[in-house]
């Protein structure tokens, strides 16, 4: 097996649909050019290295990085949510901005129904290995006809670490009938770092809602990310999506 898929599944800690999805991915392993999904993006480098997953604490963050980000506003570090950088004030009432943690820790059995998604196909490695490792990511739930002025961040900053980390991340962002809002992803190297980041964003748009949705990457030069949107779109709905790919070794 690839050093890379060994080095995942020794932080794996889950059960059921997630220890199913993690048999999925280290069974089938990782695509090679014969994939047509991969065809151009060779992948031998990566599956020779080896990642930690991400502590559930890091070390303090300037707050400088942030400080010209305006709330509200979700920050992440190497993948765990930092409360001291975060910003949830000026959300209108009707839009429920929280962590997929806070989320999950509902009693509402609804709230997982995010994380129970499975993925076929061989090729869709790193949807699987979301699917089984991720454990925190962002959450914005905006109610039928709120109309969100000020843009939402979400900040996921990249820092130095004795050794090469792996965060797996799963969002969800749901507009009901009618509502409007706007997404500003910032992807941010804090330090010199060469983490591996892989994230899913599942995008829910009822009737006549409307998203703009917009993704700076500026990681570090020898980052790697994996980024995945999956978007369900209703009848006279709107989904814009900007991206901006500025740093990372592969992205």
């Amino acid at each position: 097996m690839a050093a890379l898929l060994d080095s995942l599944a020794a932080g794996f800690t889950g059960d059921g649909a997630r220890r199913a999805a993690l048999d999925a991915a280290l069974r089938d392993g990782l695509p090679h050019a014969r994939s047509e999904a991969w065809k151009y993006t060779s992948l031998r480098a990566l599956e020779r290295r080896a990642f930690s997953p991400a502590p559930l604490s890091h070390a303090p963050v300037d707050p400088a990085l942030v400080a010209g980000i305006p709330a509200p506003r979700l920050v992440f570090v190497n993948g765990r949510h930092d409360p001291a950088l975060s910003d949830t004030a000026g959300a209108p009432e009707g839009a429920r901005l929280l962590t997929m943690a806070e989320a999950l820790a509902s009693p509402d059995p609804r709230e997982a129904n995010v994380l129970e998604r499975s993925y076929a196909q061989a090729d869709e490695i790193f949807a699987r290995l979301n699917a089984a490792l991720a454990g925190d990511g962002a959450v914005l739930r905006i109610a039928e006809d709120v109309a969100v002025e000020a843009p939402v961040h979400l900040v996921f900053i990249g820092m130095a670490t004795d050794g090469d980390l792996a965060w797996h991340a799963r969002h969800l962002v749901e507009l009901r009938r009618g509502a409007s809002a706007t997404v500003i992803e910032h992807h941010i190297a804090g330090s010199a770092h060469a983490h591996l980041g892989n994230a899913i964003a599942h995008v829910h748009l009822a009737p006549g809602a409307a998203l703009r949705h917009a993704r700076a990457q500026d990681e570090s030069d020898r980052a790697t990310l994996f980024t995945r949107t999956d978007a369900v779109l209703a009848r006279e709905s709107s989904y814009r999506r900007l991206d901006l790919e500025l740093g990372g070794a592969l992205s």
